[in-house]
């Protein structure tokens, strides 16, 4: 038996979405959805909006975060700058945690005024507070993007990161990320269950990936993905782990709601079943 009412990855302005937890939350109603997930970048600032939106529209809500890791494999094809760890709390998560992700939270701030220093060496002034005001949460990229073409710097996001701030551009910085193992046993400790994010995007052989993720203890894999073909879909439902599904949608025009992903139920995480 397939299911289109689940979708367990979405973001809002409390990372790097356009829209609140309830414009999302009611976007992924009108979908049909019946469980679904916020897992904003690095925070989990806007579950409480979002389970009130879920309560009010007949939705089962699992607070969830994607986190960003430090690359666990190195790619001969790809070259991501990290790799995105999912963890879901159906039973909530600990204080523990929650203090935990504040520090992964606060790490973005110093690397911003690192990105905004290049930026102005370059000659373009940039206040953080006018990049603040494109976030709700832990802020990124993308709103330093916006920001930018608030500046008449660039005209899209796109060129924002190709020509700025994209993995090796001028000004763009690293910051430190935990490692997938640290990420796990503190979702874990929590109650918590973990899924590696696209798994595609990082470019390692399902060979290689699979015995490594169970050996890091990595519950799940995100198998049905808006951006995966339906080969690589099925070549994953095929190595034994349980999978999650995510449209990833970010309320932008080329995903502008949650929803519409069709997974097959026996394969889906039990804790996920509608």
């Amino acid at each position: 038996m397939w299911t289109e009412v689940v979708d367990l990855h979405s973001h809002s302005r409390h990372s790097d979405g356009i829209h609140s937890p309830t414009e999302m939350a009611r976007r992924a109603h009108d979908s049909g959805v019946k469980v679904w997930s916020l897992t904003d970048h690095d925070t989990n600032t806007g579950w409480k909006e979002a389970q009130i939106a879920c309560e009010s529209l007949g939705m089962r809500f699992i607070p969830g975060v994607e986190i960003t890791c430090e690359v666990e494999i190195v790619s001969d094809t790809e070259n991501p700058s990290s790799w995105h760890l999912l963890a879901y709390f159906p039973e909530g998560a600990s204080d523990e945690f929650s203090e935990w992700l504040n520090g992964l939270k606060d790490a973005r701030i110093p690397r911003m005024k690192l990105m905004l220093g290049a930026l102005k060496e370059m000659g373009y002034d940039i206040p953080i507070e006018d990049v603040a005001k494109h976030a709700d949460g832990a802020l990124g990229r993308p709103h330093l993007a916006r920001a930018m073409i608030d500046h008449g710097i660039v005209e899209s996001v796109s060129q924002a990161f190709d020509e700025y701030i994209g993995n090796g551009c001028p000004a763009f910085r690293e910051r430190p990320l935990p490692k997938i193992s640290e990420a796990v046993k503190m979702v874990h400790q929590s109650g918590g269950i973990t899924s590696l994010a696209h798994p595609l995007y990082y470019g390692i052989s399902n060979e290689v990936l699979i015995p490594r993720l169970l050996q890091l203890g990595v519950d799940c894999i995100e198998a049905v993905h808006n951006s995966h073909p339906d080969s690589y879909r099925h070549e994953l439902m095929q190595q034994g782990m349980p999978i999650t599904v995510g449209g990833d949608s970010h309320g932008t025009e080329n995903r502008p709601s949650p929803g519409r992903m069709c997974v097959p139920i026996k394969h889906l995480h039990p804790c996920f079943h509608p």
